[in-house]
């Protein structure tokens, strides 16, 4: 049950949120992979898969948003019910991918700061088992509503399609319990374990020349270590604000039948991911600022800006 219906104003204040998101996230998400596929030697320890991967799936998060904004602004959705299927399914699959991405470059964190011999002469394995296991997973949760288990409606908004927390069906609490104990609790566990457990071993020791400054060094370094679990930690913060939303709200639909939320409460999950994903490379841009001048570097069609060091 849904309470405050949205005036006109409102439903076009949603859609312009969705279009902005959507513009920014895909141009900002896209910089951060130009960036990574241009300067390769921004990771010494590591390799760019996960941060690419990352930014692909944040990409496929917002992307969509056309369809959702054009439904804003006529106050109901325009796609039928296959355009309602596949734009749920393409949104669940892409958010829980970009969750697990961020899972995955905590584990690779603690694996690089206890295992990093290991990883320096045979890291490939690590990267492409958890790739698949990111997608694999991601797939998996998202095809089972189109199976059967449980299954995907439109929003009570009218605007854009996700799984049914309000009216939940026979299969709604088993697959919802599975999809957060698995996609959200138990990795967040895994990942805050990891960057626990990494400690200050993680730490790569670098010896500034003495005549440079911190800021200088930068401008010709890569990611230090204490950086990328800067990142680490920063992402895991994007996905509990992100994503947060959702799971409070599908997990309030187990306990509370009929489900009665506003309509703004309706509409606060879809965009809080979606606005979210605007801010992960805001972070790489503050952890770096040799990646700063590259990623700015790449609006331009010169060569990269970023001083060669002697």
């Amino acid at each position: 049950m849904v309470t405050g219906e949205f005036s006109r104003f409102e439903h076009s204040v949603v859609g312009i949120l969705y279009m902005l998101f959507g513009v920014v996230g895909v141009i900002s998400n896209l910089m951060v992979i130009l960036t990574f596929l241009r300067e390769k030697s921004l990771l010494k320890s590591s390799k760019a898969w996960l941060h690419i991967s990352l930014a692909l799936s944040n990409i496929g998060v917002v992307g969509p948003s056309p369809f959702p904004a054009s439904s804003a602004f006529s106050g109901k959705w325009l796609y039928g019910e296959t355009g309602c299927q596949l734009y749920a399914f393409e949104g669940m699959m892409m958010g829980i991918a970009a969750i697990g991405n961020v899972i995955a470059l905590c584990v690779e964190r603690y694996l690089v700061s206890t295992r990093k011999e290991a990883m320096e002469t045979n890291s490939g394995g690590f990267y492409w088992l958890s790739t698949a296991a990111v997608w694999l997973n991601a797939f998996f949760w998202a095809i089972m509503p189109v199976l059967g288990w449980s299954k995907y409606v439109h929003e009570p908004t009218g605007s854009s399609c996700a799984i049914n927390w309000r009216d939940a069906d026979e299969g709604y609490p088993s697959y919802m319990i599975m999809l957060c104990i698995f996609s959200f609790g138990f990795p967040l566990a895994i990942a805050i374990s990891c960057l626990w457990a990494s400690g200050e071993s993680s730490t790569i020791q670098q010896a500034p020349p003495s005549s440079a400054s911190s800021s200088q060094v930068d401008a010709f370094t890569g990611f230090r270590e204490d950086q990328l679990k800067w990142l680490c930690y920063s992402h895991l913060l994007f996905t509990v604000i992100g994503w947060g939303p959702f799971a409070f709200l599908c997990l309030w639909a187990l306990f509370s039948a009929p489900v009665q939320v506003s309509m703004i409460a309706a509409c606060i999950p879809p965009l809080a991911c979606k606005s979210m994903v605007l801010m992960y490379p805001f972070s790489y841009i503050v952890a770096n600022e040799r990646f700063r001048n590259s990623f700015f570097s790449v609006l331009s069609l010169t060569g990269s800006t970023v001083p060669k060091k002697d």
